[in-house]
């Protein structure tokens, strides 16, 4: 009995260190998931290849979709590899989801008949909220991108194309396991195809709205004014398919209609695209104008149907408080010519410096030019003295009499407000025919130089004579003494 205590004893011992030692294992496993870094929880994601047609004809664009079942906050994934049979079609585009704007796609093909394509989020901060983008989220399928192959001519029966990996798919709340949908079975028809659709439709350098669609036949666009022509660029689903483009050229202000017609293979079906281009009434962006350097709020106008502008200065465009505008300019001139409105008086053209912010009237009657500058002839100030030797009269300049102040010497002066700022009197040099400052002379220090002069001169003469006539007097006197007369007796 007493073995048998000793026995329970022993047992009761060591069931208590087990209890000790699993308590123990039990109590770090639970500090190691309390504590440790968090993992990423497993998600997966299913990618399924689909197209409109799966029975096509040689020359046929065929596009395939690649569609992901959910899209999780997802950072970066692939490369998603699709595989096709090389000697059935040739390689044409990636086009990625516009869906997924933010992200930065790179693809890599070489008519090898694999396509790899992997995308990267990219994270952009708001420069004023501050907030931060972060990566699309969806819980329903979306297309991630499609993929254009042409069929090769001479090509029929089936062939197979497939999604071979999916690569890995990463983000910020879970990694992801991926799966591969089924290989789809594409049927190429020998014959003449009735396709009479488009694969791509743009004008050059103009956005179409809405996104080309090869089922959406109507299209809308804007130009400029200034756009006369656009540039039509089409591609035709079928390569033996044929287009024609109407109403591309000489555009009238409004609605223009370019229409792009289709013919299919076979010469029967046909297809018509329509581009509603609207041009502008006016070359002028909306909102566009400046203020002066005297306050006076200018608004950019189209310029009027006549107009008779300084020789040299041509049609061009500036860029003016942040808007593209057109103007005329001139080689060395700073200031453009603008056509705007006040406010107050009627539309006109003026002279405006973008450095000095002033804007001057434009006249043909009042307006000149010197080296650099804009002139307009302005009234003398009451507190600008004419300069000496002037007198008002007039002369012919460019065949046109001008009023102003001449010297004896047929020299010519005339005020002006310049494009600087600044005012003052400019002469007209007749031979390089163009005006120059002038330059005042103030002779009133040569005056007083002169009487000092005269002064200093006449004393001068004065002690001169004083000296001539003291020497002579004083040599009589020597000579009187030395060569006494004899007296009479």
């Amino acid at each position: 009995m007493e073995l048998y205590l000793m026995q329970v004893l022993k047992m009761s011992k060591k069931a208590v260190v087990m209890t000790r030692i699993v308590s123990t294992i039990m109590s770090m496993l639970l500090i190691a998931v309390l504590f440790a870094p968090s993992v990423l929880a497993a998600g997966t994601v299913l990618l399924t290849l689909s197209t409109a047609t799966q029975t096509v004809s040689p020359g046929d664009i065929v596009s395939f979709k690649v569609q992901c079942d959910n899209f999780d906050y997802i950072d970066e994934f692939g490369p998603v590899r699709l595989s096709y049979d090389e000697t059935v079609f040739d390689f044409v585009s990636v086009i990625p989801s516009e869906t997924l704007s933010g992200y930065m796609f790179d693809s890599n093909s070489n008519n090898s008949g694999i396509i790899d394509v992997h995308a990267v989020f990219n994270e952009v901060e708001d420069d004023e909220t501050g907030l931060v983008t972060t990566p699309y989220h969806s819980d329903s399928p979306i297309v991630i991108f499609e993929v254009q192959l042409r069929v090769k001519p001479n090509t029929n029966g089936d062939t197979t194309v497939q999604l071979t990996s999916a690569g890995s798919f990463t983000g910020r709340t879970s990694n992801f396991t991926t799966y591969v949908g089924d290989p789809l079975i594409i049927t190429i028809n020998e014959g003449v195809s009735s396709d009479a659709t488009l694969s791509s439709l743009s004008l050059e350098g103009i956005t179409l709205t809405p996104a080309f669609n090869p089922l959406e036949y109507e299209y809308s666009a804007n130009v400029a004014r200034d756009v006369q022509d656009v540039i039509v660029v089409a591609t035709t689903s079928n390569l033996n398919a044929t287009y024609t483009v109407d109403g591309d050229t000489n555009l009238e202000n409004g609605e223009n209609i370019v229409s792009i017609h289709v013919l299919a293979q076979d010469g029967i079906s046909w297809h018509e695209y329509r581009i509603f281009v609207n041009r502008q009434e006016n070359y002028i962006p909306e909102g566009s104008g400046f203020v002066d350097a005297n306050g006076v709020t200018y608004t950019f106008m189209n310029f009027p149907t006549g107009y008779d502008l300084p020789d040299g200065f041509n049609q061009t465009t500036r860029n003016i408080n942040g808007y593209t505008v057109p103007v005329f300019a001139k080689d060395g001139i700073v200031s453009v010519l603008v056509y705007v409105y006040n406010g107050v008086d009627a539309p006109a053209f003026y002279f405006y410096n973008p450095n000095t912010h002033i804007a001057m009237p434009y006249s043909n009657e009042r307006s000149y030019f010197a080296v650099g500058r804009v002139l307009t002839a302005a009234e003398v100030p009451e507190n600008v003295k004419i300069p000496t030797g002037y007198n008002p009269g007039s002369v012919i300049i460019e065949g046109t009499e001008m009023m102003g102040y001449v010297n004896k010497y047929g020299s010519f002066i005339k005020y002006f407000n310049d494009d600087t700022g600044a005012s003052g009197f400019y002469y007209y040099d007749f031979v390089a025919q163009r005006f120059y400052n002038y330059l005042s002379v103030d002779k009133t220090a040569e005056g007083v130089y002169m009487l000092l002069f005269y002064i200093f001169l006449s004393t001068t003469v004065i002690e001169s004579i004083f000296i001539v006539i003291i020497a002579y007097v004083t040599r009589r006197l020597i000579t009187n003494r030395n060569n006494p007369r004899p007296k009479r007796v």
